[in-house]
């Protein structure tokens, strides 16, 4: 037969309860640490992963796509080891697609060829100027200006604007800036409109292209950057004839999309205008594509504003 505990009933039940002594409270508050412990990492993580940030930045294939790619790459490197974002590097068919991707935000910062630029920018809802790449010039002075050069081979007999008539004639892009906006205005400041005055006219789409079809007589005469002649002399030697040279053009724009926030903007700012000319992003440029390369320069978007009237574009208030 089982006894009845003199303790049982309401006594017994207060005792029990205040078995929830100071040793008790000691469990429960590690159980709570470890408990808030493991919610705030799972926390954490989610939240790093919500808020990881991955950026793509492109450049135009002014030459062979997969050397702009070699050139570009260590900068998106170099974005993404200073901040921590991923930072991921295409190279656009064309200007046009650059300009495409920049506007739906597949492609969120990267450079601009300066025409395209002037023409584009405030089109497209968000651009920002962020920075204004610039090179080294014959006389060793870091600038932010470089020019466009119609040229042929030595071995012609055109010498002056004037000789291109009814000679085919070969340009880059019709976004190019030295490649076709700025040659095609020297022309047209001679009184010369390309479209009747020119033969067959080519658009080869790359400046070392327009270099090739030179020396392999497939044009005649053809607009080039000041660096690609340059890299072309180095090549081939000099065989090439200037016919005309350009005043001073801005260099290229790099610009951030809408998807770039504006704390970010300024942040790719410093870090580019903080590249210095010995630096792997720069000799990324120099062995890839030749070009005189000397970092970025934190300018204005009035910088662009000469070459705007130049190209009729009126310019703001």
């Amino acid at each position: 037969m089982v006894g009845i505990s003199p303790n049982n009933g309401v006594n017994g039940k207060a005792k029990q309860f205040s078995g929830f002594g100071p040793h008790a409270c000691l469990r429960f508050l590690v159980f709570f640490f470890v408990l808030y412990s493991v919610f705030l990492t799972v926390f954490c993580r989610e939240t790093s992963a919500i808020e990881k940030t991955v950026y793509t930045l492109a450049a135009y294939p002014t030459n062979d796509p997969k050397k702009v790619f070699y050139a570009i790459k260590p900068l998106s490197d170099h974005i993404s080891s200073k901040t921590g974002w991923e930072v991921r590097t295409v190279v656009t068919r064309n200007y046009e697609e650059m300009v495409q991707r920049l506007t739906d935000g597949s492609v969120d910062m990267g450079l601009m060829s300066s025409s395209s630029y002037v023409r584009f920018a405030r089109s497209i809802p968000g651009l920002s100027y962020v920075a204004t790449y610039m090179e080294m010039d014959e006389g060793g002075e870091i600038t932010p200006f470089y020019r466009s050069v119609i040229v042929a081979m030595t071995s012609s007999p055109l010498k002056t604007a004037e000789d291109l008539k009814g000679k085919r004639f070969g340009f880059t892009n019709t976004y190019s800036t030295s490649g076709y906006v700025i040659p095609a205005a020297m022309l047209s400041a001679r009184g010369i409109d390309p479209r009747t005055f020119l033969g067959k006219i080519f658009f080869l789409g790359r400046h070392d292209a327009v270099v090739e079809a030179l020396r392999a007589g497939s044009v005649d005469a053809g607009a080039v950057s000041d660096g690609a002649l340059a890299a072309a002399r180095r090549r081939y030697g000099d065989v090439f004839c200037e016919i005309a040279v350009s005043e001073p053009i801005p260099l290229d724009a790099f610009v951030a999309g809408a998807t770039v926030p504006r704390g970010h903007r300024e942040t790719l700012r410093e870090i580019l205008i903080s590249l210095s000319q010995d630096s792997v992003p720069m000799e990324a440029f120099r062995r890839n594509l030749d070009w005189p390369a000397a970092g970025f320069r934190a300018l204005d978007d009035s910088f662009y504003d000469p070459l705007r009237r130049a190209m009729g574009i009126r310019t703001e208030k």
